[in-house]
């Protein structure tokens, strides 16, 4: 059987390390995996793809409204070329010509992911994005959301019937994050500290758990924050943490590939995100490190900890909420562990690899 698997780009991110994460498991199980990429920058992953020994392929759509059919008649040529079983598509509303030219080229089943709430804020941008997704509705199978919560937000903001969709949990590779921490926390650190992993990009909130480590330590709490990822907002980042005075204290460690290393070094992981947050794949690896989390209650972490059961959830978009939620659990480190141990035990049930891998091919048809 043979999959395509559609990304925007190769960024070091959500989409794209999902994508690896199936061609990986799906290449172990005897299919064969090929990716197709709508934009040629970022490629940071584009040397993992290949160490993997799955073809890449590029399209130039340029750009005005003839990027949309050219869209359809490039994915017909090269779904009429490497003939796929079926397509996964990680772009959404894009997926709709992606489609359109699949099926025209024979491929029986097309799937498309949503990995954040429809954004119904955004006004004609969102009724533009709601447009392509009813165009894409005659030619997809499924819309795979990451989260119930996603999945209900789908069902209601988009107008799809709720068989059109199904919720299948992100997942990580489980056996890098477990396996660390005991020995790497057998030595205390001078000082509390603080992680978080995510883009510097506008739609997480990085800012927000800039200003409550700032409120910590004007309450007497001094603490050290690893801020990992690389993004747009870098310079408003750096002009923040520069403004409070907080250089020697917040770090900007940029993109690492020792995710389960740097975390097994943290005393907290804390994931400061907006409502649009559509599940969080640094949230279920700290889960799986045993790393005690605090983060803020919007639905997709108030899913992923359940109800709270496996971390500290505070009000979004509130520094004080946050650095209160933070002292608490810097304070009873014995509840923190409790609820770390309950997130490990939930991330090794609900977010293997192999687990997400199965129910994508379940809808994809290729099993």
């Amino acid at each position: 059987m043979r999959l395509l698997i559609v990304l925007t780009s190769l960024a070091a991110e959500g989409c794209p390390q999902l994508a690896l994460q199936l061609g990986c498991q799906w290449q172990e199980q005897g299919l064969h995996v090929e990716l197709l990429c709508l934009r040629d920058q970022p490629k940071d992953l584009q040397s993992e793809f290949e160490a993997l020994g799955i073809p890449i392929h590029w399209f130039d759509l340029g750009s005005g409204l003839l990027r949309y059919p050219r869209l359809a008649w490039l994915s017909y040529r090269l779904c009429r070329r490497i003939r796929p079983d079926a397509v996964l598509s990680f772009p959404l509303g894009w997926h709709a010509f992606i489609a359109l030219g699949a099926r025209a080229a024979g491929v029986s089943r097309v799937c498309a992911h949503v990995g954040n709430l429809p954004p119904v804020w955004t006004g004609n941008a969102f009724a533009k994005f709601k447009l392509l997704v009813q165009l894409g509705r005659p030619f997809t199978h499924r819309l795979l959301c990451c989260s119930e919560y996603i999945r209900a937000a789908t069902v209601r903001d988009f107008a799809v019937a709720s068989r059109e969709t199904r919720a299948i949990f992100n997942a990580c590779d489980l056996e890098r994050f477990t396996t660390l921490r005991s020995a790497s926390h057998a030595q205390p650190h001078p000082l509390p500290r603080l992680g978080m992993v995510a883009r510097l990009e506008v739609h997480k909130d990085q800012p927000t758990l800039i200003r409550a480590v700032a409120l910590l330590r004007d309450q007497g709490i001094d603490t050290e924050l690893w801020l990992i990822g690389e993004g747009s907002h870098r310079p408003q980042l750096q002009a923040l943490i520069a403004e409070l005075d907080l250089t020697e204290s917040v770090q900007l460690l940029g993109i690492r590939r020792d995710i389960p290393e740097l975390l097994s070094q943290l005393d907290l992981f804390v994931f400061s995100a907006r409502p649009d947050e559509g599940f969080g794949i640094a949230l279920a690896e700290s889960m799986a490190a045993g790393v005690p989390i605090v983060a803020t209650d919007v639905g997709a972490c108030r899913e992923v900890l359940d109800g709270g059961l496996c971390g500290q959830l505070v009000e979004p978009a509130n520094p004080e909420a946050l650095a209160e939620g933070i002292r608490q659990v810097l304070v009873d480190p014995h509840g923190a562990q409790e609820r770390a141990i309950a997130a490990r035990q939930r991330a090794l049930k609900e977010f293997s690899v192999l687990a997400m891998a199965h129910a994508y091919a379940v809808e994809l048809g290729v099993i």
